[in-house]
């Protein structure tokens, strides 16, 4: 019984430095996940060698061909995001973003024309919750990711998966930021 505790503890201990730089970033979205889903999840993070893994990590999931299903959340507006999903985004593609207001409204003033896109695409539902959001998320044809961002608004870590119980965690921490956000209605 002393052993099989120990182990555990071992496995904890490496878990806690293998999601280290993620977990320290990305508040309470984690809170309530099962050992064995953050065991099955791809972690990459930034490094001084390499600060824009999570970045190219992200774009590597997402791909360049089109998808089916878009589902996100994001803290922050950028360029690069933006661009990624216009990439990817085909006439049937069903997509819903949410946003909080702070992104919102650096919409508005910095993204205008990928603002007015967002209004004109019919399979587009963008939401916002007045609940500041302090991570990302993803869920892309049967892929999932979950981003931190540091202080400054870079993402920090990213980790993802495809399989079931990642997919079903989250889902869950989707759908719980989902119900918070109201739909922004299109512009006539």
């Amino acid at each position: 019984m002393v052993y099989d505790r120990y182990q555990e503890l071992v496995a904890s201990v490496d878990r806690a430095d293998r999601f280290g730089e993620f977990l320290t970033n990305v508040g309470d979205a984690v809170i309530d996940v099962e050992a064995d889903v953050l065991d099955q999840l791809t972690v990459t993070t930034a490094s001084d060698g390499d600060p824009h893994a999570p970045i190219d990590r992200y774009l590597t999931i997402l791909g360049d061909d089109t998808v089916d299903n878009f589902r996100g959340v994001t803290p922050i507006v950028s360029r690069i995001f933006n661009e990624s999903a216009e990439n990817v985004l085909g006439t049937e593609t069903k997509m819903e973003l949410v946003i909080d207001e702070s992104v919102l409204e650096r919409a508005k003033s910095a993204y205008t024309d990928s603002l007015e896109l967002a209004y004109e695409l019919e399979q587009f539902s963008l939401r916002v919750t007045k609940t500041e959001l302090d991570f990302g998320l993803l869920l892309v044809d049967g892929h999932g990711a979950v981003a931190s961002y540091d202080e400054d608004g870079n993402m920090a870590a990213i980790v993802d998966g495809g399989d079931e119980a990642v997919l079903e965690w989250i889902e869950s921490l989707y759908e719980s930021i989902r119900t918070q956000a109201a739909p922004i209605e299109r512009r006539g």
